[in-house]
């Protein structure tokens, strides 16, 4: 292999792996030109202060706002299970259930709200109470749950919800009942998600907002103490996990999105409402839709929001290779199998671009011996010995990026792959062999505990480096006498088994059986085309 290619391998590592860094990040944060979010009560969602007890309550305990204990009201459908609160109105509480509430057939504690003021579809900014603090009188129906406060200024604030049993989809109506003799003006800021939960620690970098913002989809990570805030027409806004998304949608006029950091692992989101009016005796009504399912484009188009499942720019690609898998498991009814027949697939449709790079290897190898002597002969000449090069290349028709260029032209395949595996819902808990979940590092208990690894260790990212070692024996074309250049090749390959070994040690076991498998194909590739 000739030092262009190895260079080009390495970028195409470099750029898989740098991409787990900003992976959920596909398209542009917040920008930093944005305005602050304003320090007027009515412009901010709700800061992260103490109930009137002094003490953050957790769901469950009895909360006293205004003289009345707050009320727990458990809703259950066919896709989920939600807690609402009489305080605020809102949702504290959302599980997926097992089987058909979600794809992988496992359900998952999606939001569990910490702090009552971050609650879902709490509002701030009506008339002059704390409304998050404040105790609503409550109706419950067969399939509606209606919250009734009188918020000051001669108004009445009325939020039914509206459940639907084989749906993802809860329906919110807000009503604003001006009673008094004069016009009411005003707005409100509402929040559309927060505390969305994760499988495990190593997701939360995941945890990401997620928003229309004039017709263009937004992703940010928001900010720490009072956030940020993006001016526009919000179509929806919600937050993402890996797996799931908790998304609100409205066609109500808006200001804008909000968004803040609750901690090092949170994020909440919110939608700033415009200004209205309401005449004296007239009341006022907005409606919104919670989504809060699956992060999958065909469910989600559903609800008008196939603009939040995005796998990133190279999300087309991502698409027809979850089609192949998905495919591949309706015939073999197993993931794992399904993503070594994936991996096979690919290979194999790569293989015209993999052969050419192998044969232009080949070529390059075999021209050592003639670049060493002409390096020997003009070593005190280098624009002689370049056009001396050059004329080799032409004698023996040999183009020396004919190995760079079908390696770059897969990276954004690798890409593509590295996004539909990392965040396919389909491997959430699927098991292979030994692997319980593909989702997740195969690990393997140990009988006793080692430093830095634990009690456990994961097998494939070790056959997967091993792979890349006899993958690289297999490929070099041994020669009597090694130029310093075909030295350096030998380190940088060496150390490249360690790179993956150390990147990949803790990604999802379904992703690396798909690396592994395909080193073992390019093992057989290159040994056939390079040695034959």
């Amino acid at each position: 292999m000739d030092r262009k290619t190895i260079i080009a391998v390495v970028l195409s590592i470099l750029v898989v792996i740098g991409y787990q860094l900003y992976v959920a990040k596909f398209y542009p944060a917040v920008e930093t030109t944005a305005t602050r979010m304003p320090v007027n009560e009515t412009d901010t969602l709700p800061e992260e202060k103490p109930l009137v007890s002094g003490v953050l309550t957790e769901l469950g305990e009895a909360l006293e706002i205004a003289g009345s204990p707050e009320r727990i009201i458990t809703k259950e459908t066919e896709k989920y299970t939600v807690i609402l609160s009489s305080v605020g109105g809102c949702i504290k509480e959302i599980k997926l259930k097992n089987g058909i509430g979600s794809l992988s057939g496992i359900g998952c504690d999606l939001v569990n709200i910490k702090n009552q003021e971050n609650a879902i579809f709490n509002i701030e900014g009506l008339g002059s109470n704390k409304l998050s603090r404040t105790g609503f009188t409550v109706e419950e129906r067969s399939d509606e749950i209606v919250f009734t406060s009188h918020i000051g200024g001669g108004a009445t604030l009325i939020k039914k919800y509206i459940f639907h049993n084989s749906s993802y989809s809860i329906d919110l109506e807000i009503y604003i009942k001006n009673n008094s003799s004069n016009q009411l003006k005003t707005s409100y800021a509402i929040n559309t998600a927060a505390d969305i939960g994760v499988d495990s620690a190593i997701d939360k970098r995941y945890i990401q907002a997620v928003a229309e913002v004039d017709k263009r989809v937004k992703r940010s990570n928001g900010a720490k103490g009072k956030g940020v805030f993006l001016k526009g027409q919000i179509g929806y806004a919600g937050l993402q996990n890996k797996y799931f998304s908790v998304i609100a949608k409205s066609d109500i006029p808006t200001e804008g999105l909000l968004v803040k950091r609750l901690d090092d692992e949170n994020v909440l989101a919110g939608i700033k409402v415009a200004e209205f009016a309401i005449l004296p005796g007239s009341t006022l009504s907005h409606k919104f839709i919670l989504y809060a399912g699956p992060t999958d484009k065909k469910i989600m188009s559903e609800y008008g929001l196939e603009g939040a499942a995005s796998y990133g720019f190279l999300g087309g690609i991502s698409d027809v290779l979850l089609g192949a898998l998905r495919l591949f498991h309706k015939l073999f009814k197993n993931w794992g199998v399904a993503v070594i027949l994936l991996s096979i697939l690919v290979n194999l449709v790569l293989f015209p671009l993999s052969r050419k790079s192998y044969e232009s290897m080949k070529k390059m190898q075999n021209l050592q011996p003639h670049m060493d002597r002409l390096k020997e002969e003009h070593k005190g000449n280098p624009t002689k010995l370049n056009k001396e090069i050059m004329e080799l290349y032409k004698k023996y028709e040999v183009n020396p990026m004919g190995g760079c260029l079908p390696m770059l032209l897969q990276i954004p395949i690798f890409i593509a792959l590295y996004q539909a595996l990392m965040k396919s819902l389909e491997l959430r808990g699927a098991g292979f062999l030994w692997i319980k979940d593909l989702s997740m590092p195969d690990a393997v208990g140990l009988p006793f505990s080692l430093p830095i690894i634990g009690a456990s260790i994961n097998i494939l990212p070790i056959l997967m480096s091993l792979g890349m070692v006899f993958q690289q024996k297999f490929s070099m074309v041994k020669q009597a006498a090694q130029s310093e250049q075909q030295k350096q090749q030998q380190v940088m390959m060496a150390v490249m088994p360690v790179i993956f070994l150390f990147v990949m040690y803790s990604f999802p076991s379904g992703l690396v059986l798909y690396w592994l498998v395909n080193t073992l194909l390019t093992m057989f590739e290159q040994r056939a085309i390079m040695h034959g």
